[in-house]
This record gives C-alpha cells, structure tokens and sequence, in this order.
C-alpha cells in the first residue's frame, strides 16, 4: 500500500443524507479529552528521514491495526519525520467502531528529528495539553549503542539518523546522544516508564548505565534487527494492557518464530543498574585489567568480530554474562549473577538471528547469554578508537575500567 493510502485509512467518518435536513454529526471520538489526564500514553516516535524509510508507512498502518484495542482512557501518539515534512498523529477509536486521527504540525519547518531540542519540543507539545499518569516510548530508527556517531567529532553514544535531506541516504548524520536523551526523560513532568528502542544494539550496559535515572524500564535488542522491526499490529495492544517488559517483549519475538532474520531482546530495571556498577567494579580489576590477556572469541557475541559499515567501527559486543561466567570462579559468579538478574530481569530470543554487518546466521547461546552486550578493551590496533570512546562513558568509570589500567 502507498503511503498516501495508509493515511487515508486512518480516519473514515461518513456523513450522509437521504434529504436536505441538516445532518447532524453523532459520531465522535471516544477518547479522553484533550486537557484532562489520560492513563497511560504511548510515543511512537520514528526518525525515518533515512535507509529505514520504506519501512515506516508499512509500520504506520501496522499501528492503525491496533488501535481498536487502545482503551478509551489512554491515548496514542506517532510521531514519524520520513522523505517527506514531520507530522504527529493522535489516533483513537470513535463511538461507531472506526478509527479515528488527528494530525498536528508541532514544527512549522523541517526539523532533525534525531535532535534532543526537536524531541523535547514535541515532548512539551504533548504533555502540555494532553497530560499523562504514564509515558512509554518507542524510539524508532538506526542506532549504534553506546558507539560515537558518523561524521562528528565529539564522541557520543546515539539514537536516530535524520539526514535533513529529506531522503532515504544515511550521510551527513546527525544522531541523539544518549546523555542528552537521559537529561531530556530525565526533566520531563511525567515520569518515563518504559522506553524501548526498536533499534540496532542499544541494549548495551553502557547505555543502560547512562538512562538509569531516565526511565524505569529499557526494552532493546543487544544485537541487529531486522528491517522489518516490530509487529506493531501485535505489540502496541501489550503497551495498555501490561505494565512491565514481557508482553512486549514477547509479541515482538512471536512476530520472527518463522522468519530466518530472527531478533534477542531484553528488559533492564534500571533501579538496579548502580548495584550492578558496583558489583562489576570489584571484578574488573582482577580479571580484566589492562595487564592481562584474555582471548574472547570462543564467547557469545552479538557482532562476532566487530565489522566497519558507514563510516563507524563495531566492536564484538559481546555478552556480559556469558564473559562473566567464563573467567568469574563459582561462588563471585554467583555473587555478580544475584545483581545482574536484578538489573536484567528478564529475556526473549529467537533460536537465531541474522547480523547483515557480519553477514551471517548467528545462534544465541541460552546456557550463557544473558540478553545484554558490554565492551571489553583490548591491547590491539582495531580496538584503540573504540578504547578512547569507551573512557567517555560514565559506566568506563563506575565499573572500574580507569582503575583497571584502561
């Protein structure tokens, strides 16, 4: 279906008349109304002004799918910036059993939506006049995890590629960094339950350590997903009828059980990522200090071999628990493992999934895997850019890394 067609979908009131009497219009939006405070709210907010953006109409009418199952007292938005100009849509369910929209216009220019400033100013939009007990989030776009952005000199953790092209290429990126991301959730007047990224490799410990304060749930794949993404006709519904992680979690992996592409997600509370630090931190230095050699290929990870594509050099992004496991002895992977279950609580895999950057079938190990991927410095030529980003994140200094050598 084109994209002009999706939309029209999105609303379908019909007025007619056997005669001439004016026709009164009976069928209105059952929704809570604007002013008054919803439930629970729901943010699809998707950078898609970049490769991705044949993907985000398919997505759309996905959403419209789920709308009937939005209770009346929460509401639905979808912010999506493509080739085309940025546009928020509410979306809700009239009296007569149709689906209904409204559409706004926060911005009365193009704008690069993968831009703290720009977010913040719909974040603001919607809260001001359509206040919430409860706001989700789904970031919708490219990421790299806690890996610096193309073409910029700063390094910087990133969300979202906006090209300001309005065109599908992914040059001349501009991204989100996560700090900034976590002080904008951070102010807001409503507190973030769940953000989940729908998005390459953000469920990584040092993104994870940055958004501690930011919201209580972070849902994201440690790996590559594929294009397709989320089902959204199947998942949005477990956003209002769910209060934690694996509903969604769930949906969103039931959607690939016959797909080769596969996908690994996990949740992290973030109220135990501090302890986690801790925890780390004391063995950190012991066994994996800059002094020793430590040979992680045989171990899980999520990019084997890292890769170089458009521009940015990938690490291994290999599993935290299963290298804890490795070299921990008995009793202190017991003692590590009690604090990363209370910080990852809990994980939904495909048997398989399939990397395009490594370009081949990778198996997630259930013995080992732990859902949540970290970066482990080494002594080489590949690994010296990636070390000197790595010492710009605050979890390279709460885990112990700088008191390691590194």
């Amino acid at each position: 279906m084109s994209r002009v067609g999706a939309w029209l979908l999105l609303l379908s009131v019909l007025l007619g008349s056997c005669n001439k009497e004016p026709v009164v219009l009976k069928v209105k939006p059952d929704v809570v109304e604007k002013g008054d405070t919803a439930r629970k709210t729901l943010l699809v907010y998707m950078m898609a002004e970049n490769s991705l953006n044949d993907y985000a109409a398919s997505d759309v009418a996905e959403i419209v799918k789920a709308v009937p199952s939005v209770p009346n007292d929460c509401r639905l938005f979808v912010y999506v910036d493509d080739k085309g100009f940025p546009i928020l849509t509410q979306y809700f369910n009239m009296t007569n059993g149709e689906v209904g929209n409204s559409n706004y216009h926060p911005f009365s220019e193009d704008v690069c939506s993968s831009d703290t400033t720009a977010f913040g100013r719909l974040l603001d939009f919607i809260l001001e006049d359509y206040p919430t007990e409860s706001l989700d989030i789904v970031l919708w776009s490219h990421a790299n995890g806690w890996l610096r952005a193309p073409l910029n000199s700063a390094p910087q953790r990133t969300i979202g590629v906006d090209n300001g092209k309005n065109s599908y290429s992914n040059t001349s990126t501009r991204s989100i960094e996560i700090e900034e991301l976590a002080d904008l959730l951070e102010r807001l007047p409503t507190k973030v339950d769940r953000v989940m990224s729908d998005a390459c490799f953000m469920q990584c410990v040092e993104v994870a350590y940055a958004l501690r304060d930011a919201a209580e749930w972070l849902i994201a794949s440690p790996a590559e997903i594929p294009g397709d993404g989320a089902l959204y006709s199947t998942m949005v519904p477990e956003f209002f009828l769910s209060d934690g992680p694996e509903a969604i979690m769930d949906a969103y992996i039931k959607a690939y059980e016959d797909e080769y592409t596969g996908a690994v997600l996990s949740a992290v509370k973030t109220s135990g990522m501090q302890h986690l630090a801790d925890v780390t931190y004391s063995y950190v230095n012991n066994y994996f200090n800059i002094y020793k050699t430590r040979e992680y290929t045989p171990l899980l990870a999520y990019l084997p071999g890292g890769g170089y594509a458009g521009g940015v050099r990938y690490p291994c992004y290999y599993d935290m628990n299963a290298v804890m496991k490795r070299y921990l002895d008995a009793e202190e992977y017991l003692h590590w493992r009690k604090a990363f279950d209370e910080a990852v609580v809990y994980v939904a895999a495909s048997p398989a999934w399939y990397p395009a950057v490594c370009g081949r079938t990778l198996h997630y190990d259930t013995q080992s895997g732990g859902g949540r991927s970290w970066y482990l410095p080494q002594r080489r030529a590949m690994n010296e850019s990636l070390n000197n980003d790595f010492k710009t994140t605050e979890w390279y200094y709460a885990a112990g890394w700088e008191a390691a050598g590194w």
